[in-house]
């Protein structure tokens, strides 16, 4: 006997071990923010050397992600996910028994390969799913899985915080083990669905294009240390071009690359997905990121204040995506997302150490709303594009814009607050915030000349 849900086409015996795997990653971000101190007076290490298990985890993800998705398109994405797990519960352990503090970044590098299976092979999974069954993806199933690391994100600190204050920073690792146990054993309700990649007669080499890997990675890592370092150095940013330059022209070569720059010049609707991802994460966390610091720095308020105050954004953000993630109109969602963020970036400039409370809180939940709008929409407009037999690679690559932007953003802000924190150098946020937004008003004209093409009837690929 069916359910009502599974005649809608969502099981949610299907879709709970996926949403536990894609919250993973965010969860195992954020938990360690309240553990954080903890674990470096025990290992006494500063809290600069601690931020090394934060940077770890990051970039790792920000290189794993569209890897692990490759992997899930080429072979079966269910087993990619079963690794991801695996390789979760060996960086619990390492972490647990960490002897010295460089095991504890051996544990996070490890976990972040883990964690970053998660999403891509979810994503390649949903969609084989539902194209056996000649169904389009209901958008509350999108919706649920964007929406899991935004819960994440709510959740992350508190949990961290009381397994801290009950197991010690140990729990932050432990707490994946049994996470891991109920997932794998949730996991059996998931079908293994074969491969849709034609490259039977290659060579493993072939079919991981290994030197395709190695190019990205070494661009991603040039481009990373020309973000992350305090002075802006152009020797790293002119590696970072050379090896995007011979990048693409590998993958130009090749019958099956690891990143389908063909794919990517012959659908540059595709490519604008990933432009708008970037600058839409840029100017959600430069915003996200200077509030807080903008709060306790001109207004003085205690952290725990601070977190209360930013509480009702992420509970908007919830609500919104949900929302969102029932209708299918893929072209209204983008430009009502693009409007609203307008809205935020304008509201901005109205914020002053004197605001009263109750219209910063308003401001949040607009904040919220662009954030719960946003995250549907590009993801929704990203599955749309993307063909069938490269879902995995392409929401890889969707997190790896999104974590680029999300890095831009904070090295911008370390250049704004560098020398103090004050209204002046905080609205300097809203500008560089309204200009990409302009921008992105710009990136939403090419959505009306593909219409038609939206906003289709479906017609689902074959598995």
């Amino acid at each position: 006997m069916t359910t009502a849900a599974e005649e809608s086409g969502v099981s949610y015996k299907f879709m709970l071990p996926l949403v536990l795997g894609t919250m993973m990653n965010p969860l195992n971000s954020t938990m360690l923010a309240t553990s954080l101190i903890t674990l470096c007076n025990s290992f006494k290490v500063t809290a600069g050397s601690g931020a090394l298990l934060i940077t770890s985890l990051y970039v790792t993800s920000t290189i794993a992600q569209p890897l692990m998705g490759r992997l899930a398109d080429l072979f079966s994405a269910k087993k990619v996910n079963m690794l991801g797990f695996v390789l979760v519960l060996i960086a619990a352990l390492i972490g647990i028994a960490a002897p010295g503090f460089s095991w504890l970044i051996v544990s996070r590098v490890v976990l972040g390969l883990g964690t970053s299976a998660a999403y891509p092979s979810a994503m390649a999974i949903i969609n084989r799913n539902y194209a056996s069954k000649q169904m389009p993806v209901p958008g509350k199933v999108l919706g649920v899985v964007a929406l899991s690391g935004q819960v994440s994100m709510v959740l992350g600190p508190v949990l961290g915080g009381l397994l801290t204050q009950l197991l010690g920073w140990k729990g932050i690792f432990f707490i994946n083990i049994p996470w891991v146990i109920v997932a794998i054993y949730l996991s059996r309700a998931i079908p293994d669905f074969p491969s849709l990649q034609n490259t039977n007669k290659d060579s493993l080499y072939k079919k991981l294009d290994v030197t395709g890997v190695v190019l990205f990675s070494m661009f991603l890592l040039a481009l990373l240390a020309f973000l992350l370092q305090h002075d802006l150095s152009l020797v790293m940013l002119g590696a970072a071009i050379v090896l995007l330059i011979l990048m693409i022209v590998w993958e130009w070569r090749q019958g099956s690359p690891f990143i389908d720059v063909k794919l990517l010049a012959q659908k540059p609707a595709l490519l604008l997905v990933y432009v708008r991802t970037l600058a839409t994460n840029y100017v959600l966390y430069l915003m996200l990121y200077a509030m807080p610091q903008w709060i306790e720095g001109v207004r003085h308020l205690k952290p725990a204040q601070t977190g209360l105050l930013m509480f009702p954004l992420s509970l908007m953000a919830i609500a919104v995506g949900l929302i969102t993630s029932k209708s299918n109109k893929l072209i209204l969602q983008n430009v009502l997302g693009v409007f609203v963020l307008l809205l935020a970036c304008t509201g901005l400039f109205m914020l002053t150490g004197h605001t009263p409370i109750y219209l910063f809180i308003l401001f949040t939940l607009v904040m919220g709303t662009a954030d719960g709008i946003n995250l549907i929409a590009n993801q929704a407009l990203l599955n749309a594009e993307t063909p069938l037999n490269k879902k995995g690679v392409s929401f890889g690559l969707f997190r790896t814009f999104g974590y680029i932007g999300a890095i831009i953003s904070s090295t911008q802000l370390k250049s704004l607050f560098g020398n103090g924190i004050t209204d002046h150098n905080f609205h300097q946020i809203g500008y560089y915030t309204f200009y990409s937004c302009i921008a992105l008003v710009i990136l939403l004209i090419p959505l009306f000349f593909r219409k038609k093409i939206l906003q289709a009837d479906f017609v689902p690929e074959q598995v």
